[in-house]
């Protein structure tokens, strides 16, 4: 498996390789929202180092979202550039889901942990994963709010991670964050993420594999026909 992974879901972009010998190249940067013009360099020095070619690739893996509107829309139609003309299987992946997944261990039956992404207006994307009675963590709820008002529906004892844990800062407890300052999303862990997804015989149909947003995009009702 030649695999490559991108995610372009905020300002902070990055893209990873692993070639059939498992060896791995990544890439993570922060972006001025260039994706455009950042993305396909990084991918190419990336596939350079582990002596791959565009035409060796056989997987793609890409993050979906909640994003920047525009940025999301970016890394999904560079993947399906490099998936399309070869029918090569790809698979879609949350963004919160890749936020979640270093810490789903912690969770218990009666813990929650809250993955964070901005969502602009200084306000937070948020998904809740907890543990259902099979042992199995999953979305349970998710929406856009305000940091303050996030803070006010918190369960006792609830971790949060992700890149838009400064916004909650002085508002929970400093011993419920999880991570590291941003960029919180490592092009490895989405590597793995996707690696065992391909290995378990997953894949996203090209017609699934659309962004998700924070809240629906800004678009004007077209005016009546006079």
């Amino acid at each position: 498996m030649n695999l490559v992974v991108i995610d372009t879901s905020t300002r902070f972009a990055g893209v990873g390789v692993m070639n059939a010998s498992g060896e791995r190249a990544t890439h993570s940067w922060q972006s001025r929202w260039n994706h455009g013009r950042e993305l396909m360099p990084a991918i190419i020095e990336s596939l350079d180092e582990v002596s791959v070619t565009p035409q060796d690739i056989t997987h793609v893996a890409v993050a979906l979202g909640p994003g920047g509107f525009s940025a999301v829309r970016v890394g999904i139609s560079a993947a399906l550039g490099l998936i399309v003309a070869k029918q090569l299987p790809v698979l879609g992946v949350p963004t919160h889901d890749i936020e979640a997944t270093p810490y789903l261990s912690e969770l218990e039956s009666k813990s929650s942990l809250y993955s964070l992404i901005p969502a602009g207006r200084n306000e937070v994307s948020w998904a809740r994963h907890s543990v259902d009675d099979g042992c199995s963590a999953g979305v349970a709820a998710s929406g856009v709010s305000a940091p303050d008002d996030l803070a006010g529906q918190l369960e006792g004892g609830a971790i949060l991670c992700g890149e838009a844990c400064d916004l909650m800062a002085g508002l929970v407890d400093q011993s419920q964050f999880r991570g590291h300052q941003a960029p919180t999303r490592d092009p490895n862990l989405i590597l793995d993420i996707a690696f065992e997804g391909f290995q378990a015989g997953n894949s996203t149909p090209y017609e699934e594999l659309r962004p998700i947003y924070a809240r629906p995009p800004s678009i004007t009702k077209p005016k009546p026909a006079k």
